[in-house]
Protein backbone atom coordinates (compact mmCIF):
# COMPACT_ATOMS: atom_id res chain seq x y z
CA UNK A 1 0.00 0.00 0.00
CA UNK A 2 1.13 3.55 -0.64
CA UNK A 3 1.10 6.22 2.06
CA UNK A 4 -2.40 7.47 1.17
CA UNK A 5 -3.86 3.95 1.33
CA UNK A 6 -2.21 3.33 4.71
CA UNK A 7 -3.64 6.58 6.05
CA UNK A 8 -7.14 5.73 4.81
CA UNK A 9 -7.05 2.23 6.27
CA UNK A 10 -5.84 3.59 9.61
CA UNK A 11 -8.77 6.02 9.63
CA UNK A 12 -11.29 3.34 8.65
CA UNK A 13 -10.12 0.85 11.29
CA UNK A 14 -10.02 3.52 14.00
CA UNK A 15 -13.64 4.38 13.23
CA UNK A 16 -14.62 0.72 13.49
CA UNK A 17 -12.84 0.43 16.84
CA UNK A 18 -14.41 3.59 18.33
CA UNK A 19 -17.01 2.80 21.00
CA UNK A 20 -18.04 6.44 21.47
CA UNK A 21 -20.78 6.68 18.78
CA UNK A 22 -22.75 3.82 20.29
CA UNK A 23 -22.36 5.23 23.79
CA UNK A 24 -23.50 8.69 22.63
CA UNK A 25 -26.70 7.22 21.16
CA UNK A 26 -27.21 5.15 24.30
CA UNK A 27 -26.89 8.18 26.58
CA UNK A 28 -29.33 10.20 24.47
CA UNK A 29 -31.92 7.41 24.71
CA UNK A 30 -31.31 6.50 28.34
CA UNK A 31 -31.81 10.17 29.30
CA UNK A 32 -34.85 10.44 26.96
CA UNK A 33 -33.27 13.50 25.31
CA UNK A 34 -35.01 13.03 21.91
CA UNK A 35 -38.41 12.91 23.64
CA UNK A 36 -37.63 16.27 25.24
CA UNK A 37 -36.92 18.10 21.97
CA UNK A 38 -40.15 19.56 20.50
CA UNK A 39 -40.60 20.06 16.74
CA UNK A 40 -39.76 23.75 17.02
CA UNK A 41 -36.55 22.93 18.90
CA UNK A 42 -35.31 23.94 22.31
CA UNK A 43 -32.34 25.60 23.97
CA UNK A 44 -29.49 23.77 25.67
CA UNK A 45 -30.31 25.03 29.17
CA UNK A 46 -33.97 24.13 28.90
CA UNK A 47 -33.07 20.71 27.53
CA UNK A 48 -30.62 20.06 30.37
CA UNK A 49 -33.25 21.08 32.93
CA UNK A 50 -35.87 18.80 31.38
CA UNK A 51 -33.40 15.90 31.30
CA UNK A 52 -32.26 16.64 34.87
CA UNK A 53 -28.67 16.59 33.61
CA UNK A 54 -25.57 18.68 34.15
CA UNK A 55 -25.87 21.56 31.60
CA UNK A 56 -22.24 21.56 30.48
CA UNK A 57 -22.04 17.80 30.08
CA UNK A 58 -25.38 17.54 28.31
CA UNK A 59 -24.29 20.31 25.94
CA UNK A 60 -21.15 18.34 25.09
CA UNK A 61 -23.24 15.21 24.51
CA UNK A 62 -25.63 17.07 22.20
CA UNK A 63 -22.78 18.60 20.20
CA UNK A 64 -21.24 15.15 19.79
CA UNK A 65 -24.65 13.85 18.69
CA UNK A 66 -24.71 16.60 16.04
CA UNK A 67 -21.54 15.08 14.61
CA UNK A 68 -23.43 11.77 14.32
CA UNK A 69 -26.25 13.48 12.42
CA UNK A 70 -29.11 12.94 14.90
CA UNK A 71 -29.49 16.57 16.01
CA UNK A 72 -28.78 19.99 14.52
CA UNK A 73 -27.80 23.05 16.56
CA UNK A 74 -28.28 26.42 14.87
CA UNK A 75 -26.36 29.65 15.46
CA UNK A 76 -28.75 30.67 18.24
CA UNK A 77 -28.15 27.41 20.10
CA UNK A 78 -31.55 25.90 19.29
CA UNK A 79 -31.46 22.09 19.18
CA UNK A 80 -33.64 20.20 16.70
CA UNK A 81 -33.87 16.52 15.79
CA UNK A 82 -32.91 15.32 12.33
CA UNK A 83 -34.81 12.56 10.53
CA UNK A 84 -32.44 10.06 12.13
CA UNK A 85 -32.94 11.63 15.53
CA UNK A 86 -36.70 11.18 15.22
CA UNK A 87 -36.10 7.41 15.29
CA UNK A 88 -34.75 7.81 18.82
CA UNK A 89 -38.08 9.13 20.13
CA UNK A 90 -40.19 6.64 22.07
CA UNK A 91 -43.35 7.64 20.17
CA UNK A 92 -41.97 7.00 16.66
CA UNK A 93 -43.55 3.90 15.03
CA UNK A 94 -40.08 2.66 14.00
CA UNK A 95 -38.40 3.69 17.23
CA UNK A 96 -34.94 2.47 18.18
CA UNK A 97 -35.28 3.89 21.69
CA UNK A 98 -35.79 0.63 23.64
CA UNK A 99 -32.86 -1.02 21.87
CA UNK A 100 -30.47 1.90 22.28
CA UNK A 101 -31.48 2.65 25.89
CA UNK A 102 -30.77 -0.95 26.94
CA UNK A 103 -27.55 -1.06 28.97
CA UNK A 104 -27.24 -4.55 30.37
CA UNK A 105 -26.06 -6.30 27.21
CA UNK A 106 -23.48 -3.63 26.39
CA UNK A 107 -21.79 -4.18 29.73
CA UNK A 108 -21.06 -7.78 28.81
CA UNK A 109 -18.39 -7.21 26.15
CA UNK A 110 -15.34 -6.74 28.37
CA UNK A 111 -14.20 -10.37 28.26
CA UNK A 112 -14.99 -11.00 24.60
CA UNK A 113 -11.47 -11.97 23.48
CA UNK A 114 -11.29 -14.50 26.32
CA UNK A 115 -14.68 -15.90 25.30
CA UNK A 116 -13.40 -16.42 21.74
CA UNK A 117 -10.27 -18.15 22.99
CA UNK A 118 -11.73 -20.31 25.76
CA UNK A 119 -15.47 -20.60 25.24
CA UNK A 120 -18.41 -19.52 27.35
CA UNK A 121 -19.93 -16.07 26.88
CA UNK A 122 -18.36 -12.69 27.39
CA UNK A 123 -21.54 -11.57 29.14
CA UNK A 124 -21.36 -14.31 31.76
CA UNK A 125 -17.69 -13.65 32.46
CA UNK A 126 -18.28 -9.93 32.84
CA UNK A 127 -21.64 -9.97 34.66
CA UNK A 128 -21.40 -13.10 36.76
CA UNK A 129 -24.41 -14.90 35.29
CA UNK A 130 -26.23 -15.81 32.08
CA UNK A 131 -28.26 -13.05 30.44
CA UNK A 132 -31.72 -14.56 30.73
CA UNK A 133 -31.19 -15.73 34.31
CA UNK A 134 -29.89 -12.32 35.39
CA UNK A 135 -32.66 -10.24 33.86
CA UNK A 136 -35.31 -12.61 35.23
CA UNK A 137 -34.15 -11.69 38.73
CA UNK A 138 -34.20 -7.94 38.05
CA UNK A 139 -37.70 -6.56 37.33
CA UNK A 140 -36.39 -3.31 35.80
CA UNK A 141 -34.02 -5.13 33.44
CA UNK A 142 -36.71 -7.67 32.54
CA UNK A 143 -39.20 -4.93 31.70
CA UNK A 144 -36.65 -2.95 29.64
CA UNK A 145 -35.46 -6.02 27.73
CA UNK A 146 -38.95 -7.14 26.76
CA UNK A 147 -40.01 -3.61 25.83
CA UNK A 148 -37.12 -3.66 23.37
CA UNK A 149 -38.00 -7.15 22.11
CA UNK A 150 -41.64 -6.21 21.59
CA UNK A 151 -40.76 -3.21 19.45
CA UNK A 152 -38.17 -5.26 17.58
CA UNK A 153 -40.72 -8.00 16.83
CA UNK A 154 -43.24 -5.53 15.42
CA UNK A 155 -40.62 -4.05 13.10
CA UNK A 156 -38.77 -7.21 12.13
CA UNK A 157 -41.63 -9.65 11.50
CA UNK A 158 -44.23 -7.37 9.87
CA UNK A 159 -42.89 -8.07 6.33
CA UNK A 160 -43.36 -11.81 6.91
CA UNK A 161 -46.96 -11.62 8.13
CA UNK A 162 -48.61 -11.80 4.65
CA UNK A 163 -46.65 -14.97 3.90
CA UNK A 164 -47.53 -16.51 7.28
CA UNK A 165 -51.21 -15.58 6.91
CA UNK A 166 -51.38 -17.42 3.58
CA UNK A 167 -50.28 -20.67 5.18
CA UNK A 168 -53.70 -21.05 6.77
CA UNK A 169 -52.71 -21.87 10.33
CA UNK A 170 -55.63 -22.77 12.59
CA UNK A 171 -53.82 -22.39 15.88
CA UNK A 172 -50.30 -21.28 16.70
CA UNK A 173 -48.09 -21.59 19.75
CA UNK A 174 -45.72 -18.61 19.94
CA UNK A 175 -42.84 -20.35 21.73
CA UNK A 176 -40.79 -18.08 23.99
CA UNK A 177 -42.77 -15.23 22.46
CA UNK A 178 -41.98 -12.64 25.12
CA UNK A 179 -44.79 -10.17 25.68
CA UNK A 180 -46.45 -10.94 22.36
CA UNK A 181 -44.96 -8.79 19.61
CA UNK A 182 -45.23 -11.61 17.05
CA UNK A 183 -48.45 -12.92 18.57
CA UNK A 184 -50.16 -9.58 18.10
CA UNK A 185 -49.10 -9.39 14.43
CA UNK A 186 -50.47 -12.88 13.75
CA UNK A 187 -53.79 -12.29 15.52
CA UNK A 188 -54.32 -8.94 13.82
CA UNK A 189 -53.75 -10.50 10.39
CA UNK A 190 -56.29 -13.34 10.76
CA UNK A 191 -59.45 -12.94 12.84
CA UNK A 192 -60.02 -16.72 12.88
CA UNK A 193 -56.60 -17.59 14.29
CA UNK A 194 -56.00 -18.61 17.90
CA UNK A 195 -52.54 -18.12 19.42
CA UNK A 196 -51.09 -19.52 22.63
CA UNK A 197 -48.30 -17.27 23.88
CA UNK A 198 -45.79 -19.27 25.89
CA UNK A 199 -42.96 -17.84 27.97
CA UNK A 200 -41.65 -17.91 31.51
CA UNK A 201 -44.18 -16.79 34.16
CA UNK A 202 -42.41 -13.51 34.96
CA UNK A 203 -42.52 -12.60 31.25
CA UNK A 204 -46.16 -13.54 30.75
CA UNK A 205 -47.03 -11.16 33.58
CA UNK A 206 -45.71 -8.29 31.44
CA UNK A 207 -48.12 -8.89 28.51
CA UNK A 208 -49.98 -5.57 28.10
CA UNK A 209 -53.56 -5.53 29.33
CA UNK A 210 -54.57 -3.82 26.10
CA UNK A 211 -53.35 -6.85 24.14
CA UNK A 212 -55.26 -9.24 26.37
CA UNK A 213 -58.44 -7.20 26.00
CA UNK A 214 -58.08 -6.70 22.24
CA UNK A 215 -57.98 -10.37 21.32
CA UNK A 216 -60.04 -11.96 24.07
CA UNK A 217 -60.37 -15.73 23.89
CA UNK A 218 -58.29 -15.94 20.69
CA UNK A 219 -55.23 -15.27 22.87
CA UNK A 220 -54.19 -17.80 25.50
CA UNK A 221 -51.36 -16.94 27.87
CA UNK A 222 -49.38 -19.98 28.93
CA UNK A 223 -46.54 -19.77 31.46
CA UNK A 224 -43.85 -22.32 30.67
CA UNK A 225 -40.18 -22.91 29.97
CA UNK A 226 -39.41 -24.32 26.51
CA UNK A 227 -36.10 -25.75 27.79
CA UNK A 228 -37.52 -27.62 30.76
CA UNK A 229 -41.10 -28.66 30.06
CA UNK A 230 -43.24 -30.12 27.30
CA UNK A 231 -45.07 -27.71 25.03
CA UNK A 232 -48.88 -27.59 24.73
CA UNK A 233 -49.74 -30.31 22.23
CA UNK A 234 -51.94 -30.60 19.16
CA UNK A 235 -51.58 -27.17 17.59
CA UNK A 236 -51.21 -26.56 13.88
CA UNK A 237 -48.05 -24.46 14.07
CA UNK A 238 -45.27 -23.70 16.52
CA UNK A 239 -43.59 -20.36 15.84
CA UNK A 240 -40.20 -19.34 17.21
CA UNK A 241 -39.29 -15.74 16.48
CA UNK A 242 -35.55 -15.12 16.89
CA UNK A 243 -35.41 -17.77 19.59
CA UNK A 244 -33.00 -20.45 18.44
CA UNK A 245 -30.24 -18.00 17.56
CA UNK A 246 -29.93 -17.38 21.30
CA UNK A 247 -28.85 -20.98 21.90
CA UNK A 248 -26.08 -23.38 21.00
CA UNK A 249 -26.94 -26.37 18.80
CA UNK A 250 -27.64 -28.77 21.68
CA UNK A 251 -30.33 -26.58 23.24
CA UNK A 252 -31.74 -25.58 19.85
CA UNK A 253 -32.20 -29.22 18.84
CA UNK A 254 -33.83 -29.99 22.20
CA UNK A 255 -36.40 -27.23 21.61
CA UNK A 256 -37.10 -28.44 18.08
CA UNK A 257 -37.65 -31.97 19.37
CA UNK A 258 -40.18 -30.67 21.89
CA UNK A 259 -41.97 -28.82 19.11
CA UNK A 260 -41.89 -31.97 16.96
CA UNK A 261 -43.47 -34.07 19.72
CA UNK A 262 -46.23 -31.50 20.20
CA UNK A 263 -47.24 -31.13 16.52
CA UNK A 264 -50.65 -32.27 15.31
CA UNK A 265 -50.89 -34.54 12.25
CA UNK A 266 -50.30 -31.85 9.61
CA UNK A 267 -48.45 -29.45 11.85
CA UNK A 268 -45.53 -27.18 11.01
CA UNK A 269 -42.75 -25.43 12.88
CA UNK A 270 -41.95 -21.90 11.72
CA UNK A 271 -38.60 -20.33 12.54
CA UNK A 272 -38.24 -16.60 12.01
CA UNK A 273 -34.49 -16.29 11.90
CA UNK A 274 -31.58 -14.80 10.02
CA UNK A 275 -30.04 -17.03 7.32
CA UNK A 276 -26.37 -16.24 6.80
CA UNK A 277 -24.71 -16.48 3.41
CA UNK A 278 -22.52 -19.55 3.05
CA UNK A 279 -19.47 -17.43 2.18
CA UNK A 280 -18.36 -13.86 1.64
CA UNK A 281 -19.12 -10.64 3.53
CA UNK A 282 -22.48 -10.58 5.31
CA UNK A 283 -23.65 -7.98 7.84
CA UNK A 284 -25.32 -10.86 9.65
CA UNK A 285 -21.86 -11.99 10.75
CA UNK A 286 -21.83 -9.04 13.15
CA UNK A 287 -25.08 -10.29 14.69
CA UNK A 288 -23.43 -13.70 15.00
CA UNK A 289 -20.68 -12.14 17.12
CA UNK A 290 -23.34 -10.57 19.35
CA UNK A 291 -24.78 -14.03 19.90
CA UNK A 292 -21.37 -15.50 20.70
CA UNK A 293 -20.62 -12.75 23.20
CA UNK A 294 -23.95 -12.36 24.96
CA UNK A 295 -25.99 -15.59 24.86
CA UNK A 296 -23.69 -18.33 23.57
CA UNK A 297 -25.91 -18.84 20.54
CA UNK A 298 -25.24 -18.16 16.88
CA UNK A 299 -26.66 -17.04 13.57
CA UNK A 300 -26.72 -19.89 11.04
CA UNK A 301 -26.40 -20.61 7.35
CA UNK A 302 -29.10 -22.60 5.57
CA UNK A 303 -26.83 -25.65 5.73
CA UNK A 304 -26.64 -25.33 9.51
CA UNK A 305 -30.39 -24.83 9.81
CA UNK A 306 -30.84 -28.00 7.74
CA UNK A 307 -28.52 -29.87 10.10
CA UNK A 308 -30.46 -28.70 13.17
CA UNK A 309 -33.75 -29.73 11.59
CA UNK A 310 -32.40 -33.19 10.69
CA UNK A 311 -31.15 -33.74 14.23
CA UNK A 312 -34.73 -33.20 15.45
CA UNK A 313 -36.29 -35.49 12.82
CA UNK A 314 -37.45 -32.57 10.69
CA UNK A 315 -36.82 -31.16 7.23
CA UNK A 316 -37.08 -27.61 5.91
CA UNK A 317 -40.12 -27.54 3.63
CA UNK A 318 -39.95 -23.88 2.58
CA UNK A 319 -37.87 -20.74 3.08
CA UNK A 320 -39.33 -17.27 2.58
CA UNK A 321 -36.96 -14.31 2.67
CA UNK A 322 -37.73 -10.65 3.26
CA UNK A 323 -36.59 -8.09 0.71
CA UNK A 324 -33.84 -6.76 2.97
CA UNK A 325 -32.65 -10.23 4.01
CA UNK A 326 -32.83 -9.28 7.67
CA UNK A 327 -34.98 -12.27 8.62
CA UNK A 328 -36.48 -15.30 6.90
CA UNK A 329 -39.33 -17.71 7.61
CA UNK A 330 -38.16 -21.33 7.61
CA UNK A 331 -41.01 -23.86 7.63
CA UNK A 332 -40.09 -27.23 9.14
CA UNK A 333 -42.15 -30.41 8.92
CA UNK A 334 -41.53 -33.99 10.12
CA UNK A 335 -39.13 -35.89 7.88
CA UNK A 336 -41.19 -37.81 5.35
CA UNK A 337 -44.19 -35.45 5.56
CA UNK A 338 -43.00 -32.88 3.01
Amino acid sequence: MDEAEVKEERRRLAELFDIAPGRILHALCALAVPDLIPPEGTGMDRLASAAEADPDRLSRLVLAAETLGVVRVDASGTVRLTAGGQLLRSDHPDTLRPEFAEIDMFLGWGAFAECVARGGTSYERARGGALFERISRDPASLTAFHAYMRVRAAQLYAPLVPYLAKRGFRSVVDVAGGTGGLTELLLAADDKLHVTLLDRPEVIELVPHATRARFGERLVLRPGDMLRSDLPAGHHAYALGSVLHDWADEEAVAVLRRCHRALDDDGQIVLLERVLSERGPDRGRLADIWMMAITGGQERTLARWNALAAAAGLVIDDVHDTADGEVSALVLVPDGAS
